[in-house]
């Protein structure tokens, strides 16, 4: 098979495929209602509030509002992730359907759903094929590798394209696909999130471009286009294992707090053991044992450092966790004081590499946490953390998680009208235009 014809089959499933049977549709709807949390909890935000406000300035088009959402979104740091890839993929689709659906002739809640779900399969399944999550040991970013793909084809199937058209929306995305960002620096609002909004948004654009008759180059998607990014990890398999019927969907987490996913075994470790009967103010040490893979990242910042180290440092994390665990749902952060009590308890925590944890990564991303609290120890290993394909996230979870994040009343309506949005033209219509940005 060429590559040419390989991406016409990608083309022929962004659109013809459908969510599939009713479990899947349900799934799908979680993580829809798991992505509305996020983008409402980016926006109230001061980091969100800001970048929104500065994009707003220069540009008020549905492709800006795209960019903004997609923005936004993902900076929240709450919003799902697929661990073997390491892309956030609701980032990109769920942020184009809402914002594109009005361009699209208001397209049936159906149709909304199939978009969502079609931009995220092919975004996870080009990431697969670039090297998944092996990628960011090479200073690349997945998920921002992939927007514009992932954006085409979410765009393209809500504004209804056939195959042939939505081929050429893809072509033209991939000859956008962006390269490293660089390092994140300390500063209010980092520009890897509206870089990541530019991306979606170029792939939204690809999509419009396409409905216009512009043609992109579909012999792009090669083996050497995909061994520049990913070098010898590059394989196209993925892209030929299409399968509505058992998405990759089925794979991806659903984050619990605001947190990096690679901190969340750990969190999770600690509170299981804190579970124990262990008094945090009686801990003397903690050790975090992880993968290479993101040993370093975990332990690099210091939390007091920024917004986003806070949300990376596992010593940070862990603080929190033991200390103040509201705090990790706090996507702002604007109010932690790591000069007391969260600082002293961050230094305690060590954190290394164990080579023995390798082979379960990308798969998992697992965390052996040994604490010590006087002469006592306790210790164990994570694999899997709440939210996980293991330990699933139900409806009652998601609101639960909506009403830490939002609020008990804000949380249950938008969960609520998030998961009927998928089946429901009314929900649909409610749901938009609770992310209509504000004015200025």
């Amino acid at each position: 098979m060429t590559h040419s014809l390989l991406l016409d089959e990608l083309a022929a499933f962004a659109a013809d495929a459908k969510a599939g049977a009713s479990a899947s549709r349900k799934q799908l709807a979680l993580h829809v209602a798991d992505a509305a949390i996020a983008l409402m909890a980016g926006m109230r935000g001061t980091d969100g509030r800001l970048a929104a406000t500065l994009m707003h300035r220069f540009d008020t088009s549905p492709l800006a509002h795209t960019a903004r959402l997609a923005t936004v979104m993902r900076l929240s740091e709450i919003d799902d992730i697929h661990r073997p890839s390491a892309v956030t993929a609701s980032a990109i689709a769920v942020p184009c359907a809402l914002a594109m659906r009005a361009h699209a002739d208001n397209a049936s809640a159906a149709r909304f759903a199939d978009a969502i779900f079609v931009g995220q399969e092919l975004a996870l399944r080009l990431a697969l094929a670039m090297g998944g999550a092996g990628l960011l040991a090479r200073g690349l970013w997945p998920t921002y590798l992939v927007a514009p793909f992932g954006a085409a084809a979410t765009t393209a199937r809500l504004l209804g394209l056939n195959a042939a058209r939505t081929a050429q929306a893809l072509a033209l995305a991939l000859a956008q696909t962006p390269r490293a960002p660089g390092r994140t620096p300390h500063t209010p609002c980092p520009g890897r999130w509206p870089l990541f909004g530019q991306a979606v948004r170029a792939g939204c654009f690809a999509a419009l471009a396409a409905a216009d008759g512009i043609d992109g180059d579909p012999a792009l998607l090669n083996d050497a286009w995909l061994a520049n990014i990913a070098g010898g990890d590059a394989d196209p398999t993925p892209l030929r294992e299409l399968d509505a019927a058992s998405p990759l969907l089925a794979q991806v987490s659903i984050k619990p707090h605001c947190s990096a996913k690679q901190t969340l075994g750990a969190v999770y470790g600690l509170r299981e053991v804190l579970a124990r009967g262990i008094d945090a103010a009686s801990i003397d040490t903690i050790e975090i044992e992880v993968p290479g893979a993101y040993a370093g990242m975990i332990a690099r910042e210091t939390p007091a450092a920024s917004r986003l180290a806070s949300i990376v440092s596992a010593p940070g994390q862990l603080a929190l966790a033991a200390l103040q665990p509201a705090s990790l749902d706090d996507v702002s952060r604007d109010a932690l004081d790591w000069s007391g009590p969260l600082g002293a308890f961050a230094a305690k925590v060590s954190v290394r590499a164990d080579p023995a944890l390798d082979a379960l990564y990308p798969r998992q991303w697992p965390a052996r946490v040994t604490v010590i609290a006087a002469a006592r120890r306790e210790q164990i290993l994570v694999t899997d953390s709440p939210g996980d394909p293991a330990l699933p996230f139900d409806t009652e979870a998601v609101i639960d998680k909506a009403t830490r994040v939002v609020g008990a009343r804000r949380g249950l309506a938008l969960v609520q009208t998030a998961i009927s949005a998928c089946e429901d033209a009314s929900a649909l219509h409610t749901l938009g235009p609770l992310f209509d940005l504000p004015e200025g």
